[in-house]
């Protein structure tokens, strides 16, 4: 039933977000904001926690999908694999979970998120089915062609974005990019309900902001406003906890 949608919280099995972050698998967005290593870390430790039995924090993978879209040629399905033979997964059926698309040009991923993603999202959504649209490394196309039009361009992050807020309200979207791309960002950011930025890296750890004050909230109150920095080494991401 949708019950199953609306009462499941995602989460990354790393308690010092999860006891921050309180992710709806129903509905929502989430932006990952730093080092594309670290982003990409944190996404698909997510993806493959989802995909655990309910029993174990997870959706399990009869009721859930993920959906990705690669804008930075960066998907590691290596990682994948690690994090499920860490949690006792079976690796090819977890991988018939994940459906991957790959773009090359701003304009391929502008048609892909506004046009086909949706399509996609429709072949395989169900009542109880837990749809996550994964979007890695959106920025990086827009940044890494010097010959591009500024003009074009930031249209296109704006078509984007639009699109990506209104799968939000049916859907839950997390997407990650970089601190580099600041001139398309602003446009970007006030589609996500939630934020981490990865603001640094120390002696193979990170720092991280979680900043869960929605921006499209008209009223900005103290109490809908949070803003915490932690610490995570390489270790509490890299590795699961032991049950």
């Amino acid at each position: 039933s949708t019950n199953r949608r609306k009462n499941t919280r995602l989460t990354f099995d790393i308690k010092k977000i999860d006891s921050l972050l309180t992710l709806n698998s129903c509905k929502g967005s989430l932006c990952i904001i730093g080092e594309q290593r670290y982003t990409q870390l944190l996404i698909d430790r997510l993806c493959v926690h989802t995909l655990l039995p309910r029993r174990y924090g997870g959706i399990g993978q009869d009721y859930s999908k993920i959906i990705v879209i690669d804008a930075g040629n960066c998907t590691d399905v290596y990682q994948y694999v690690d994090f499920c033979r860490q949690y006792g997964l079976e690796i090819n059926k977890v991988l018939r979970n994940v459906v991957v698309s790959r773009v090359f040009t701003i304009y391929q991923l502008a048609y892909l998120i506004t046009h086909d993603l949706p399509k996609i999202i429709e072949k395989f959504s169900t009542d109880n089915k837990v749809l996550i649209i994964v979007v890695y490394d959106l920025l990086h196309l827009f940044s890494s062609d010097p010959h591009i039009d500024r003009t074009d361009a930031k249209n296109l992050v704006k078509e984007i974005s639009n699109s990506l807020r209104k799968l939000s309200k049916d859907w839950f979207v997390i997407v990650s990019f970089t601190h580099s791309n600041r001139q398309y960002t602003k446009p970007l950011i006030t589609v996500f309900d939630k934020c981490i930025k990865i603001t640094n890296t120390i002696d193979s750890s990170i720092v991280m902001r979680i900043d869960i004050n929605s921006p499209n909230r008209v009223l900005k109150r103290k109490d809908i406003n949070y803003d915490r920095s932690i610490r995570l080494s390489d270790r509490e991401i890299l590795l699961v906890p032991t049950r």
